[in-house]
């Protein structure tokens, strides 16, 4: 198992490329830290001190706006990093909760420590600086999404980009292996629950989907990417 955590690590996005010295480094210094089902690796707003590599388990970064709603950002899978910010404005704060979706474990670095090794290798900060773009990309995404899409597309390309995150291949077709809700599709596609519920069971009924509780099966991928590319009228 620590091998297998290791490797994880070294693949991720936080320490890819990093010098095989100077990794030895990385995880001679990283703090384990295990949040069982529902609890919190930090909350939004938090001093941030530390920066995670998730290597088990799901996590599901939240953020709450200004009137209390509350939105679904995205969901770890291991390997990914969040608390990035721990590097780069750690006065700042989380922007997001972490909320551990299943009993999970994550390795930890404080930010003291992280910037001692970007010292040693650079790439270190490069990878963070990545990480950021890489979100401020998706929001900008998602913004125009709201803006230009009709809901049935924003929802096809959520269910796509979790299927593409850690879908798995069953008889049935695709499950989306994350214990997955909803009001987590509805707060990722920024429209209710409401509306997420109608059009899922439309699309059961119609073959696209199975459905059951936290569990989706595509069994149609083709049709789906066709609503999400609207190449077909539903």
């Amino acid at each position: 198992m620590e091998k297998d955590v290791e490797e994880i690590v070294r693949q991720s996005n936080l320490f890819k490329d990093v010098d095989p010295d100077i990794f030895t480094q990385v995880m001679d210094s990283s703090l384990p830290r295990s949040v069982e089902e529902d609890g919190y690796f930090f909350m939004q707003g938090d001093p941030a001190t530390h920066a995670y590599v998730l290597v088990k388990g799901r996590v599901k970064m939240i953020q709450i706006t200004p009137n209390g709603q509350q939105i679904t950002m995205r969901i770890m899978t291991p390997g990914q990093t969040y608390g990035g910010i721990a590097l780069l404005n750690p006065q700042a704060g989380y922007p997001a909760t972490a909320q551990a979706v299943e009993d999970s474990i994550a390795l930890a670095w404080d930010t003291a420590r992280l910037r001692e090794l970007v010292e040693k290798d650079p790439s270190i900060s490069l990878n963070v600086m990545e990480l950021m773009h890489g979100y401020i990309s998706e929001l900008q995404e998602r913004q125009k999404a709201l803006v230009t899409d009709r809901v049935e597309q924003r929802i096809a390309r959520i269910l796509l980009k979790l299927a593409a995150q850690s879908g798995r291949k069953i008889d049935e077709g695709v499950l989306i292996d994350l214990p997955i809700t909803r009001q987590d599709i509805a707060e990722m596609s920024g429209t209710t629950l409401f509306t997420v519920s109608r059009t899922l069971n439309e699309w059961e009924r119609g073959g696209l989907l199975e459905i059951g509780r936290e569990r989706v099966v595509i069994r149609d991928p083709h049709g789906l990417v066709s609503i999400a590319d609207e190449l077909v009228e539903r």
